[in-house]
Protein backbone atom coordinates (compact mmCIF):
# COMPACT_ATOMS: atom_id res chain seq x y z
CA UNK A 1 0.00 0.00 0.00
CA UNK A 2 1.42 3.43 -0.85
CA UNK A 3 0.08 6.49 0.80
CA UNK A 4 0.61 10.03 -0.58
CA UNK A 5 2.58 12.35 2.11
CA UNK A 6 -0.67 14.00 3.13
CA UNK A 7 -2.42 11.27 3.95
CA UNK A 8 -5.06 12.09 1.20
CA UNK A 9 -4.02 9.51 -1.41
CA UNK A 10 -3.74 6.02 -0.99
CA UNK A 11 -3.37 3.26 -3.20
CA UNK A 12 -2.33 -0.93 -3.60
CA UNK A 13 -2.28 -3.17 -6.44
CA UNK A 14 -4.54 -6.65 -6.69
CA UNK A 15 -3.19 -8.15 -9.77
CA UNK A 16 -5.12 -6.37 -13.03
CA UNK A 17 -7.27 -4.18 -10.73
CA UNK A 18 -5.25 -0.46 -9.04
CA UNK A 19 -7.36 -0.06 -5.99
CA UNK A 20 -7.50 3.91 -4.98
CA UNK A 21 -9.06 6.19 -2.07
CA UNK A 22 -9.15 9.66 -1.27
CA UNK A 23 -10.05 11.08 2.08
CA UNK A 24 -12.91 13.53 3.24
CA UNK A 25 -10.66 16.72 1.94
CA UNK A 26 -10.53 17.71 -1.10
CA UNK A 27 -6.97 15.95 -2.94
CA UNK A 28 -4.21 18.74 -3.73
CA UNK A 29 -2.33 19.08 -6.68
CA UNK A 30 0.83 17.63 -4.83
CA UNK A 31 -0.85 14.54 -3.39
CA UNK A 32 -2.64 13.73 -6.74
CA UNK A 33 0.90 13.74 -8.18
CA UNK A 34 1.98 12.33 -6.07
CA UNK A 35 -0.33 9.56 -6.73
CA UNK A 36 -0.42 9.12 -10.18
CA UNK A 37 3.94 9.32 -9.73
CA UNK A 38 2.70 6.12 -7.36
CA UNK A 39 0.71 4.66 -10.33
CA UNK A 40 3.32 5.23 -12.96
CA UNK A 41 5.78 3.46 -11.10
CA UNK A 42 3.59 0.67 -10.31
CA UNK A 43 2.92 0.10 -14.61
CA UNK A 44 6.61 0.29 -14.82
CA UNK A 45 7.32 -2.56 -12.72
CA UNK A 46 4.75 -4.73 -13.51
CA UNK A 47 2.72 -3.67 -16.70
CA UNK A 48 -0.50 -1.97 -16.95
CA UNK A 49 -3.57 -2.61 -15.01
CA UNK A 50 -6.82 -3.01 -16.72
CA UNK A 51 -9.33 -1.88 -14.50
CA UNK A 52 -9.56 0.83 -11.24
CA UNK A 53 -11.93 1.37 -8.77
CA UNK A 54 -11.13 5.25 -7.02
CA UNK A 55 -13.18 5.19 -3.28
CA UNK A 56 -13.68 9.17 -3.45
CA UNK A 57 -16.42 9.49 -0.71
CA UNK A 58 -17.16 13.40 -0.80
CA UNK A 59 -14.64 14.99 -3.84
CA UNK A 60 -13.02 13.33 -7.14
CA UNK A 61 -9.95 14.99 -8.76
CA UNK A 62 -10.72 18.37 -9.92
CA UNK A 63 -10.57 19.36 -13.72
CA UNK A 64 -7.25 21.10 -13.79
CA UNK A 65 -6.03 17.10 -12.01
CA UNK A 66 -8.10 15.08 -14.63
CA UNK A 67 -6.03 17.08 -17.34
CA UNK A 68 -2.99 16.20 -15.45
CA UNK A 69 -3.78 12.71 -15.94
CA UNK A 70 -4.97 12.76 -19.46
CA UNK A 71 -2.28 14.80 -20.63
CA UNK A 72 1.04 14.80 -18.63
CA UNK A 73 0.34 10.91 -17.13
CA UNK A 74 -2.00 9.05 -20.04
CA UNK A 75 1.29 7.20 -21.39
CA UNK A 76 2.75 6.40 -18.21
CA UNK A 77 0.07 5.10 -16.41
CA UNK A 78 -0.94 3.06 -20.08
CA UNK A 79 -4.60 4.82 -19.80
CA UNK A 80 -4.67 3.07 -22.80
CA UNK A 81 -5.02 -0.48 -20.93
CA UNK A 82 -7.47 0.20 -18.95
CA UNK A 83 -10.98 -1.22 -19.61
CA UNK A 84 -13.08 -0.21 -17.17
CA UNK A 85 -12.88 2.34 -14.21
CA UNK A 86 -15.29 2.19 -11.26
CA UNK A 87 -15.63 5.42 -8.96
CA UNK A 88 -17.18 4.77 -6.04
CA UNK A 89 -18.34 8.12 -4.13
CA UNK A 90 -21.30 9.41 -1.54
CA UNK A 91 -21.72 12.87 -3.82
CA UNK A 92 -24.32 12.77 -6.24
CA UNK A 93 -22.59 15.90 -8.16
CA UNK A 94 -19.37 13.87 -8.47
CA UNK A 95 -21.11 10.47 -9.37
CA UNK A 96 -23.65 12.75 -12.07
CA UNK A 97 -20.31 14.86 -13.57
CA UNK A 98 -18.90 11.24 -14.02
CA UNK A 99 -21.62 9.97 -16.30
CA UNK A 100 -22.06 13.48 -17.98
CA UNK A 101 -17.97 12.73 -18.98
CA UNK A 102 -18.91 8.66 -19.67
CA UNK A 103 -21.90 9.61 -22.01
CA UNK A 104 -20.14 12.35 -23.93
CA UNK A 105 -16.41 10.45 -23.93
CA UNK A 106 -17.79 6.97 -24.51
CA UNK A 107 -15.34 5.54 -22.02
CA UNK A 108 -16.19 2.38 -19.64
CA UNK A 109 -16.41 4.54 -16.44
CA UNK A 110 -18.89 3.78 -14.15
CA UNK A 111 -20.00 5.82 -10.87
CA UNK A 112 -21.37 3.52 -7.89
CA UNK A 113 -22.52 5.21 -4.08
CA UNK A 114 -20.73 3.54 -1.46
CA UNK A 115 -23.62 0.90 -0.80
CA UNK A 116 -22.57 -0.51 -4.01
CA UNK A 117 -19.31 -1.71 -3.63
CA UNK A 118 -20.17 -5.52 -4.48
CA UNK A 119 -21.80 -4.16 -7.98
CA UNK A 120 -19.07 -2.06 -8.40
CA UNK A 121 -16.45 -5.03 -8.11
CA UNK A 122 -19.36 -7.39 -10.33
CA UNK A 123 -19.04 -4.83 -12.72
CA UNK A 124 -15.18 -4.79 -12.70
CA UNK A 125 -14.77 -8.67 -12.63
CA UNK A 126 -16.96 -8.75 -16.18
CA UNK A 127 -13.27 -7.35 -17.87
CA UNK A 128 -11.05 -7.85 -15.66
CA UNK A 129 -9.73 -10.86 -13.71
CA UNK A 130 -9.13 -10.27 -9.82
CA UNK A 131 -8.93 -11.87 -6.56
CA UNK A 132 -12.13 -10.64 -5.23
CA UNK A 133 -11.85 -11.30 -2.04
CA UNK A 134 -8.20 -9.91 -1.53
CA UNK A 135 -9.56 -6.88 -3.40
CA UNK A 136 -12.16 -6.14 -1.18
CA UNK A 137 -9.89 -6.12 1.86
CA UNK A 138 -7.39 -3.90 0.25
CA UNK A 139 -9.70 -1.40 -0.28
CA UNK A 140 -10.76 -1.55 3.12
CA UNK A 141 -7.50 -1.38 3.82
CA UNK A 142 -7.00 1.81 2.28
CA UNK A 143 -9.92 3.45 3.19
CA UNK A 144 -8.68 3.33 6.85
CA UNK A 145 -5.39 4.78 5.62
CA UNK A 146 -7.16 7.82 4.15
CA UNK A 147 -9.61 8.19 7.41
CA UNK A 148 -6.50 8.11 9.79
CA UNK A 149 -3.50 9.98 10.22
CA UNK A 150 -1.41 8.45 6.80
CA UNK A 151 1.70 10.86 6.79
CA UNK A 152 3.32 8.06 9.13
CA UNK A 153 3.43 6.04 6.33
CA UNK A 154 3.82 8.01 3.48
CA UNK A 155 5.97 6.96 0.22
CA UNK A 156 9.22 6.81 0.32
Amino acid sequence: MDITRDGGVASVRVGRLWLAASGARAISDDAWREYLECSAASVKTDGPFHGVLFWAPTHGPSAPQRKMLTHEFAASIRLDAQRRVALISDSALVRGTLTAINWFARKNTVAFAPGEVRRAFDWLAEEIAFDRELAQRALDEIIVAVQADGRKRAIS
